[in-house]
């Protein structure tokens, strides 16, 4: 396997994710600009920028953007199909956006071709977005978070891109969400894991029979 950039280790000072995760979120990256995969790239829950100039170190040499989605004041409320544990966190995980970009930063990724909304994504997502989506990074924890995120940005991904859950494992609201949107829309995805909470499934992709076991990238 291909060696990782060397600033993911230094990334991951930015995110409260490990290697591990950044790892595979440049890795997917790398997957859709190697496939060729038209669209940007959105991350909604960013926090301090770790991931997001993680997946940024995928694509920083071509001229795709990076659209970035935070309400930068911590955790937004829960529902009760969040979880009883979920209400402890609401306000916790506050970002920085100076600190987000300090990790593009250090990702080489100039700020250009960056958007930053910030904001509560009910009022974010109603600006102007990309029209193509290549890589959608959904680390919005809540049931009501990733409903509206998959809501508003699904049909703008690409055929081939890759739509990831941070959450799935990790919060009862995230996955509760996943699981409607797909019933609702008679979607049944190749759903693939990665580590103790990350789900993450190509769009259009129905098998996985063209896997040789020599690839560097799913």
């Amino acid at each position: 396997m291909n060696a990782i950039p060397s600033e993911l280790l230094q990334l991951e000072a930015y995110s409260v994710s490990g290697l591990l995760t950044l790892e595979r979120l440049y890795r997917l990256g790398q997957d859709v600009v190697a496939r060729d995969v038209q669209g940007d790239f959105v991350e909604c829950g960013v926090y301090n920028g770790g991931s997001a100039a993680a997946m940024a170190c995928a694509f920083r040499s071509s001229n795709r953007r990076l659209w970035l989605y935070d309400s930068f004041q911590g955790m937004s409320a829960t529902q009760a199909v969040d979880g009883e544990l979920a209400s402890r966190y609401v306000g916790e995980l506050v970002g920085d956006e100076a600190r987000v970009r300090k990790a593009l930063a250090v990702a080489s990724f100039p700020e250009s071709r960056c958007v930053i909304r910030k904001g509560w994504f009910v009022d974010t997502l109603q600006l102007p977005l990309p029209e193509k989506v290549a890589q959608l990074h959904v680390d919005a924890d809540w049931y009501d978070n990733v409903t509206l995120i998959l809501e508003t940005f699904y049909d703008r991904v690409s055929d081939g891109g890759v739509i990831i859950l941070d959450d799935f494992g990790h919060w009862e609201g995230c996955r509760e969400a996943f699981y409607d949107f797909v019933r609702g829309r008679g979607l049944k995805p190749l759903l693939e894991r990665s580590g103790h909470t990350q789900a993450f499934w190509i769009k259009g992709r129905g098998h996985n029979r063209d896997f040789s076991g020599k690839k560097t990238i799913p």
